[in-house]
């Protein structure tokens, strides 16, 4: 197990702020480890997110965790099924509904990204295009769903009131006048 840590700089957070990612790689190829240990590293570098990172290496170990909802988010590598990438997509979400994929397909394959989506994964990319500025915008929208869906989970629990779930005032119910001066040159 990995655990990465950025941006902490001992300021107190709230349980929201500090909601820890549960990632998976799953790739049977040992570069695409390195390369994804290495994608998610610069990605940190931008968020200031808590990742603890995981891998495995067959279908068999993958599906194994997301029975045992371990993960929070699967980063798929199409090497894992290939073809059958959609078909194991289905398949993972089926065992949890909660689960995050991220499918990982060779830039040549575009056929199968509608596949992939259509499946339920998240997201999908080819792997010649990943960069840190593309991973780390995928964790962010992932950790935010996280932190409304837990928000959501304590809300119908009983645990929070209506109010933790309304929009501030300010960002709705105010109008803003804006002067647009155009100039002919």
């Amino acid at each position: 197990m990995k655990k990465f840590t950025h941006w902490t700089d001992g300021a107190t957070s709230t349980w929201e702020e500090s909601m820890e990612i549960r990632l998976l790689f799953a790739t049977p190829d040992p570069a695409s480890h390195m390369l994804l240990d290495s994608l998610l590293a610069s990605a940190l570098e931008l968020t200031p997110l808590t990742v603890t990172a995981e891998h495995v290496l067959s279908q068999d170990e993958l599906l194994q965790r997301v029975d045992a909802g371990a993960d929070d988010v699967v980063v798929l590598d199409w090497l894992m099924a290939q073809s059958g990438t959609p078909a194991l997509v289905t398949a993972m979400l089926e065992h949890n509904p909660r689960l995050r994929v991220v499918a990982v397909l060779p830039q040549s394959y575009r056929q199968y990204r509608k596949q992939v989506w259509q499946a339920g994964a998240c997201s999908s990319i080819a792997k010649e295009n990943m960069e840190q500025e593309w991973f780390s915008s995928v964790l962010c929208i992932m950790h935010r769903a996280m932190q409304r869906e837990a928000k959501l989970h304590d809300y119908y629990a009983g645990l929070l009131p209506a109010a933790v779930l309304e929009e501030p005032e300010l960002c709705c119910t105010q109008s803003i006048d804006v002067d647009v001066a155009v100039t002919a040159g």
